[in-house]
This record gives structure tokens, C-alpha cells and sequence, in this order.
């Protein structure tokens, strides 16, 4: 016995325990009669009190069914329905169940449990005849009235269409405004129960029904038998809709209301039995309580120091474990961990406690190695985007500035490619650094006006040669009705879109055609749907390798990676922008026939002028602002972009450029001369962007004076870092004319 002690923990509470057991039925012995009754007792109430329960909860689920049965009136919805259906079946099948206990009722009670069955029972009936008349309603409001109000609606347009007089033309116009109003009217006194609706129907059935619309009699008689037959159908609806809501708010009401008074008189006569029940119990119960108490007190006693030797030998050593354990989790890994050597239970949580601390310690190496490749990944992301944006500066920049000189038509053809491909390759370069973002939904979308034919204009001529050179057909196209369409939308976003479709179209079509088209469909006045579809007589793809289409770095077959090529990223891209957009992007497919993929998305239409939505403003035909007085040094190392931002400030017309080539040669031109502005390139030899900000400020002339960062730099960490150091403002690498006007526009006022 003492080597069982000295193992368990289970066997030192149950040697503890043997004392108080032996007590216990020592005492239950000699109290067993007194015992059976009080057991007795306390059956009969917990039966009470779970019959009494039951009727409760039968109760709140027939309210519960009253309020779904007004939720279903207002929407029809068949989950409501299925919900009030299956409730109905679990109160019939609770209330069958009240009924077979035997050992609780009496008379009275089985005439309130038949009373209630039959309540039941008749919801049921009234539930059938619930749907029943919806679906009556349903069809008399939203098909019958519809069909007649479309048909009279259909009818006279095509009598306006028809006539070639204008006073009958108002007429039909003022004639079809009645049909609308109508039936507007009509809709809320049924379904929304806006009772001083139904005077205003009356009203215009009167108005409608005396007046005469023209000569022609068929018409005439059409449009009346059409306004007879709305007329009869709302009087329908009046009627089913009067008799489905005396359905649900009378009959079924007060069978609810009935249904709560009788459980309430069933639950009364229950606590009058428990009254009862109490009163023999209390009897029972006062006789032993003197035994008890002396029980008790001996109880106690033993408990008390049984309680000291738990406390001793168990409850100090868990507390110890448990402190070893807090301080683990707050990251101290060097607590000390005690009874190891014990055989029981504790022993055993203080082996889990070491074998803890050794994982939490490899846990911690593999975090920090997870922290390092994290911080190598973002310092290679920072300096890919610095390296490919500060060529990619050069190369916009200087094709913005050879738009602005005179260009013979094939010229400006390749140099509108040359900055189109630029600017799609700057897409690249943001879509790869944002991953991180498109993945959490933190992009942020643009609204600005967008010309439907020069979004389409500027697709085809980045795959032109490219289809050319696969003997590909290309179609771009939207329909002549759609072609001067100007919508509100982020066209960068879109055409990133369309560029990774129709790229890929051609990438897997080795014959054939590839056609983009656009088509709008017409909404409301100001919102209108483009239906934007590539379709392709490539490879096809198959239904179960659909879904993977959007898999981040996966292609539909892995088999294919090596002959077409790609990161796999397009379509991932391109699923989540159309999220954001409010869309979702559909394939149809059919292996070795080819694919279609489309989407929709809703658009603001506006009345913009097309010159509004050029990125770059002809300034040798626009107004800009008066700069010459201006004073700006520049600061950035790199030859090619000192020239394209020099050229830019030159053609905005600044008084007087200086260039710094690193941060120390910034920080020499400020003690020497006064500047109103300063760009501020972030990498640079010797002192960088930062340092020369920093110091530059520190000079009495300059703490007013702005500085505003002009790098390839340009993750969210970067831009805090600018302006950390002092700077004012951040334009991102590769920065172009409109960027650089708008700054100075901005700054120049406070220099």
C-alpha cells in the first residue's frame, strides 16, 4: 500500500478519502429510510421542474414561430419557412412526449396537455394554409401585376415609337409615367403595407379609366383591357393579401396568446405541487439534520487536515510548475523545474514542463531564422524595386519628354508603345512588391474618369507584334454604340487586368484568333455594366483543373510550366482586383477548343471630356503655374535622371535648377545658397537622402524650408522613414510631369 502511495496521487486521495467513504455509509445505513424519501423528493421535483421546463420552452418556441411566421410575411423566405416547419415538429414531438408521463399528471393536467395538442395541431393546419396563401399572394403581386404592368408599359412605347405626332407622343409618355406610378403604388399598399397607398390606385385607376389616349381604337381597347385586368388582379391581391395577414396576425396570434395562458395555468398547478412535494420533505429533513451536523463537524475536522496535507505535499508543488510555466510563456527559459525525480502524476507534469522549455527553445531559433528570412526577403524587395524603378525613371521620363517634340505618325506609334510597355511593366513591378497586400485586400483602387476606346486603343499595340509573330488573329474592339462610353474606374487596375488575360490567351493559343471585346450594358442614368470577355482557340482547359487557376504561382497544368513559362501570379492578381472591385472573374473552357474568360463590373457613368483623361497634361497648351521665381536644388546621384528631371523642371518653367550628386555636395549648396524646394533622392554616396535631410534641417534658413523625396524607394517603411527624417512629402520613382507639377503647385505657395 505505501508503494502505491508513494506512485499516485489518484491512490493518496483515495487512501485520504476511505475515512470519509466509511463515514458515509456507515451513515447512510443507518439513515437509509429517511433517505429513500428524501431521494423520493427530490425525483418528483426534478421531474417537476423538467416538465415545467419543457412547457417553458415549448411556450418561447411558439412565440419564436409567431415572430418567424411575421419575418416569412415580409420576405417569403423558404429557410424561414423549412426553420418554422422544423420548430413546429420538435414542439409536436416535445408535447407527445409531456403527454406519456404518467407519474406526474393528473386529471387536470392531461386536460391542459390535450388543450395545448390541440392548439398545436391547428398551427399546423394554419401553417399549411400560411403558404398556401403567400405563394398565392407572392404570384398575384410579383408575376401577375408585373407581367400586366410590363405588357401595357412595352405597349406604349412601341405606340411612341409609332407616332410621328409630338402632342401623342407626350401623351404616351404622361400615359406610360401613370402605368409606373401605379404600379409603384400598388407594390408598397401589398408588400409593404403603406395603407395611404391604396387611395392614390384608386385615384389613378380613376384617372386612367377616363382617359382617352388616340384614334385608334385596337390600341385603345388593348391598354384598357390591360388596365381592367391590373384593376381585377389588385383587387385579387387586396383580398388574399387581407385574408394572409388576418391569418397570421388573429388567428395564428391568438392561438399563440391561448397557447402561453394555458401553459402559465400548467405551470402554476406544477409549483402547487412542488409546494406540496416541499412540505413532506421538510418533515424528513429536520429529523436527520441533527445527525448531519454531527457528521458534518467530524467531516470537517478530517478535511481540514487532509486539506493541510494536500496543501504540503501537492498543491505547492503544482505551484512551483505553474510558476516555472508563467515564466516560460513571458519568454525566461532559464526558470528552474522541480520534482523531476517524483514517480506520480506531478512527476510526470514536470517532465512535460522540460520537455516544454527544450521545444519552446528550438521554437525560438526556428523564429528568429523565420524573422531573418523575412527581413532578407523585404531588403531584397526594397532594393529589386530601387534598382529596376531608378532605369525605369529614365526611360518614362525620356520618353514623356520626346512626346513633347515634334514626332513623325510612326514615331509617336513606337514611342506611345514604348511608354505604354513602361508603364505595364511598372504594373509588374508594384503588383510583385504589393503582393503582401493584394493578399490581405489592402489595395486601395482609384476612381478616375477612363475612355472605354482609348483603354482598349492602348492594349492591342503591347501584343500586336506578338500574336503577329505566332500567326495569331487579334481583335480589340468594343461595339460603335459603346466606343465613346467615359466611366468612372481605376484604369490602371483594369488594364492590368486585361493585359494579364489577353497575355495569357496568347501565351497557350498556338493558332487561331484571340478577341477582346467590351460591350456596356445600360443601368440606372448614371451606373452602367461593362462586360469585358477574352476569348481564345487555344489548349483549353480541363473542369478539374479550373480551380486552380487562381492559385497563387500555380498554372491549371503543372505538366506545361516548362513549355509556356510564367510565375503563375497573373490570375491570382487578377481574381483578387476583381474582388476588390466588387466582380468575380468566370472561365468557360473546353480542352484542345479554347477558353473565355470574362467579368462584369458596375461603373458611374460621366460626361468628362476625353482630354480630361490624358495621365499627362500638354503643357504647350495648358496653363501652368508661374515657377520662374522659384530656386530648387536637386539631389540624386544617377546621370540619366538628373537629365529627365531636370528636363521636367525645365519645361514647367523653373528659375533655377541645382544639382547635387550626393547628400554631403546637398548639404554644401544649402550652406552657401538659398533654395525654395528640394528634391531629395533616398540612396546616394557618402551621406545618403536621409542624413542630408536630417542635417540640411538642422541649418537656421532650411527648417521651413520643404524637401521632398524623389526615389525608387518606395515601400510603405521608406515612406515613413522620409518623413521621419524631415521631409514633407514622397513622389515615387519613375515620376512624371503631372507629379511634378502638382508638387510644386503645392509647396511653392509656402516657400
Amino acid at each position: 500500500m505505501f508503494s502505491i502511495f508513494a506512485r499516485s496521487i489518484a491512490a493518496k486521495v483515495a487512501l485520504a478519502f476511505s475515512f470519509v467513504v466509511v463515514t458515509l455509509v456507515t451513515s447512510y445505513i443507518v439513515m437509509a429510510e429517511r433517505l429513500d424519501t428524501i431521494g423520493e423528493a427530490m425525483d418528483n421535483i426534478t421531474e417537476i421542474n423538467s416538465y415545467t421546463t419543457s412547457i417553458i420552452r415549448i411556450n418561447k418556441d411558439i412565440i419564436e414561430i409567431q415572430r418567424d411566421v411575421s419575418v416569412y410575411s415580409l420576405s417569403g423566405s423558404d429557410a424561414v419557412f423549412e426553420k418554422i416547419n422544423e420548430n413546429f415538429s420538435d414542439i409536436k414531438k416535445r408535447l407527445d412526449n409531456l403527454s406519456d408521463r404518467k407519474n406526474l399528471k393528473d386529471e387536470e393536467q392531461q386536460q391542459y396537455i390535450d388543450a395545448l395538442s390541440i392548439l398545436v395541431f391547428q398551427l399546423g393546419d394554419n401553417l399549411k394554409i400560411l403558404s398556401s396563401l403567400y405563394k398565392s399572394r407572392e404570384q398575384l403581386i410579383d408575376v401577375v401585376l408585373e407581367e400586366i404592368y410590363q405588357s401595357a408599359v412595352k405597349e406604349l412605347s412601341i405606340l411612341e415609337e409609332k407616332s410621328s405626332n409630338i402632342e401623342d407622343k407626350l401623351r404616351f409618355v404622361e400615359e406610360t409615367n401613370k402605368w409606373h406610378t401605379l404600379h409603384r403604388n400598388a407594390w408598397l399598399f401589398l408588400s409593404k403595407k403603406d395603407y395611404k397607398r391604396k387611395k392614390e390606385v384608386d385615384i389613378i385607376f380613376k384617372e386612367m379609366a377616363s382617359s382617352r389616349l388616340l384614334s385608334n381604337a385596337d390600341a385603345s381597347l388593348k391598354l384598357n383591357a390591360l388596365l381592367n385586368d391590373y384593376q381585377q388582379s389588385f383587387v385579387k391581391s387586396v383580398q388574399i393579401n387581407r385574408n394572409y395577414f388576418n391569418l397570421v396576425n388573429v388567428v395564428m396570434a391568438g392561438d399563440a396568446i391561448e397557447f402561453g395562458a394555458l401553459a402559465n395555468m400548467l405551470m402554476n398547478r406544477s409549483q402547487s405541487r412542488l409546494k406540496e412535494i416541499k412540505n413532506k420533505s421538510n418533515a424528513v429533513i429536520f429529523d436527520t439534520e441533527s445527525i448531519l451536523n454531527i457528521l458534518s463537524i467530524s467531516i470537517i475536522l478530517y478535511l481540514f487536515l487532509l486539506a493541510y496535507f494536500f496543501h504540503v505535499h501537492i498543491s505547492k508543488a503544482i505551484t512551483r510548475l505553474t510558476a516555472s510555466f508563467s515564466r516560460f510563456l513571458s519568454g525566461d527559459l532559464s526558470a528552474p523545474i522541480c520534482h523531476t525525480h517524483r514517480k506520480d502524476e506531478i512527476g510526470v507534469l514536470a517532465q512535460a514542463a522540460s520537455r516544454f522549455r527544450d521545444m519552446s527553445k528550438d521554437l525560438d531559433k526556428q523564429k528568429q531564422a523565420a524573422e531573418h528570412t523575412s527581413k532578407v526577403k523585404s531588403e531584397f524587395l526594397a532594393n529589386m524595386s530601387h534598382e529596376i524603378r531608378t532605369p525605369m525613371n529614365g526611360i518614362l521620363g525620356m520618353a514623356s519628354q520626346l512626346s513633347h517634340t515634334q514626332l513623325a505618325e510612326p514615331q509617336k506609334e513606337m514611342l506611345d508603345i514604348i511608354t505604354s510597355s513602361g508603364e505595364s511593366l511598372l504594373i509588374i513591378i508594384n503588383d510583385i512588391l504589393d503582393l503582401s497586400k493584394i493578399e490581405a485586400d489592402k489595395i486601395e483602387l482609384e476612381k478616375r474618369p477612363v475612355s472605354l476606346t482609348d483603354l482598349l486603343k492602348n492594349i492591342e499595340p503591347l501584343f500586336k507584334g506578338q500574336a503577329a509573330k505566332k500567326g495569331i488573329k487579334l481583335s480589340v474592339k468594343a461595339s460603335s454604340k459603346d466606343e465613346n462610353i467615359l466611366f468612372m474606374a481605376d484604369e490602371t487596375r483594369i488594364k492590368q487586368i486585361l493585359i494579364n488575360l489577353v497575355g495569357n490567351a496568347i501565351k497557350f493559343t498556338n493558332a487561331g484568333e484571340v478577341d477582346l471585346t467590351a460591350q456596356v450594358r445600360m443601368g440606372t442614368d448614371k451606373i452602367i455594366t461593362l462586360l469585358f470577355s477574352v476569348t481564345d482557340t487555344g489548349i483549353g482547359i480541363e473542369a478539374g483543373n479550373i480551380d486552380k487557376l487562381f492559385d497563387a504561382f500555380s498554372q491549371a497544368d503543372t505538366s506545361i510550366t516548362r513549355k509556356f513559362g510564367g510565375t503563375g501570379l497573373g490570375l491570382t492578381i487578377t481574381s483578387k482586383l476583381l474582388q476588390l472591385m466588387g466582380s468575380k472573374l468566370e472561365v468557360e473552357s473546353e480542352v484542345e477548343k479554347g477558353s473565355r474568360f470574362f467579368f462584369e463590373i458596375k461603373a458611374e457613368r460621366c460626361s468628362s471630356e476625353k482630354n480630361n483623361l490624358q495621365n499627362e497634361v500638354d503643357f504647350s497648351q495648358s496653363e501652368t503655374g508661374d515657377y520662374s521665381g522659384l530656386n530648387i536644388l536637386i539631389a540624386e546621384d544617377n546621370k540619366t535622371n538628373q537629365i529627365v528631371i531636370r528636363g521636367f523642371l525645365n519645361k514647367l518653367k523653373v528659375g533655377s535648377i541645382t544639382v547635387a550628386e550626393d547628400g554631403e555636395q546637398a548639404i554644401n549648396f544649402c550652406k552657401n545658397q538659398a533654395f525654395d524646394l528640394i528634391f531629395m533622392d533616398m540612396q546616394m554616396p557618402n551621406i545618403d537622402g536621409l542624413q542630408a535631410t536630417v542635417e540640411i534641417k538642422r541649418l537656421e534658413n532650411y527648417r521651413i524650408v520643404p524637401i521632398v523625396a524623389l526615389t525608387a524607394n518606395v515601400l510603405e517603411d521608406d515612406k515613413k522613414r522620409c518623413l521621419d527624417a524631415g521631409m514633407c512629402d514622397f513622389v515615387g520613382k519613375p515620376v512624371n510631369l503631372l507629379q511634378l507639377d502638382k508638387i510644386l503647385e503645392k509647396w511653392s505657395s509656402s516657400t
